[in-house]
């Protein structure tokens, strides 16, 4: 009777690594880091985001006005002279074959009937300092940057309020 308690009491703890295992590589808990998301996020606010696959089909997996998590490739890390931002956090504004957003058309070289090209997001923060799609630096961001999309706010110290 020992025996068998001692196999089901190993059964569990496998199943429960395993099952932890599997919740690491699909969810990731991600802090919010600085102001580019007031009001709906606040630096220091964890995220709790479910990853995506390797490389999603085009739409499979985010959309427009998902606030997901993106890695900038080492090219637009340099034009932006920062190695320090490993993962950032923004709205999807538009998707490939959505129209260019008016506020995001400068930035980008668009024009009234330029769409968001194939394999390509344009993403934006709530605070109008954000550095997003908005700027040169960013421009169009490759879909297969995005890693997970955010699916729950966590509670955390309120945002602090000074004057």
């Amino acid at each position: 009777m020992m025996l068998a308690a001692m196999g089901v009491g190993a059964a569990l703890l496998v199943a429960g690594a395993v099952a932890a295992s599997w919740g690491r590589r699909r969810w990731v808990v991600v802090a919010v880091q600085g102001n580019s998301m007031l009001p709906t996020l606040h630096d220091g606010q964890r995220l709790v985001a479910r990853r995506l696959a390797r490389a999603p089909a085009p739409g499979n997996g985010y959309s427009r006005s998902d606030v997901v998590v993106f890695v900038l490739p080492a090219k637009q890390r340099e034009t932006l002279g920062t190695e320090e931002l490993p993962y950032l956090i923004k709205w999807v504004a538009a998707v490939a074959g959505d129209p260019v957003p008016d506020w995001s058309r400068a930035a980008l070289g668009a024009d009234g009937q330029s769409r968001v090209p194939p394999g390509k997001v344009v993403v934006s923060g709530d605070n109008a300092r954000s550095q997003d799609s908005r700027q040169l630096g960013y421009g169009y961001i490759d879909a297969e940057s995005i890693i997970a999309i955010v699916r729950l706010r966590l509670r955390g110290p309120e945002p602090s309020r000074t004057g």
